[in-house]
């Protein structure tokens, strides 16, 4: 089943919503504006994360640079949220550094960034943070 009978045909009125405004992939900047809009909340708070998510690895440059360049905490949760669902390897060095910078509302999404990834350098990454 493809993404577009995932949403359109969802029992979750506002998946339905979803499918109906976007027939793809609004793209990260997109996203960004609806988070900051105030517009992902509830269901559409998940929707924007299992979207960036399932595109994580054609836009992690994007997503760096916003979670870099971005005043709102809100965005760089949603961002790290997203890579941990997308748990992809070539995330672990931009994870690792989140976790040096021990910036405390983003260090536990992080670790379980790290934790989903599950590779070698992503556990010692996870050693290296506890150990200090």
């Amino acid at each position: 089943m493809g993404k577009r009978d995932r949403y359109y045909d969802h029992v979750d009125p506002e998946y339905q919503r979803w499918s109906r405004t976007y027939r793809s992939f609004p793209g990260v900047d997109e996203c960004v504006r609806l988070i900051l809009n105030g517009k992902a909340t509830g269901a559409w708070a998940d929707i924007v994360v299992f979207e960036i998510a399932e595109n994580a690895s054609e836009n992690l440059a994007g997503m760096i640079d916003i979670f870099r360049d971005h005043e709102s905490d809100d965005v760089a949760v949603f961002i790290l949220n997203a890579l941990e669902l997308a748990a992809l390897p070539v995330s672990v060095p931009f994870l690792s550094d989140v976790l040096r910078e021990r910036k405390a509302k983003f260090v536990p999404y992080a670790k379980r960034g790290l934790t989903a990834i599950n590779t070698k350098e992503s556990r010692t990454a996870l050693f290296n943070a506890t150990d200090g």
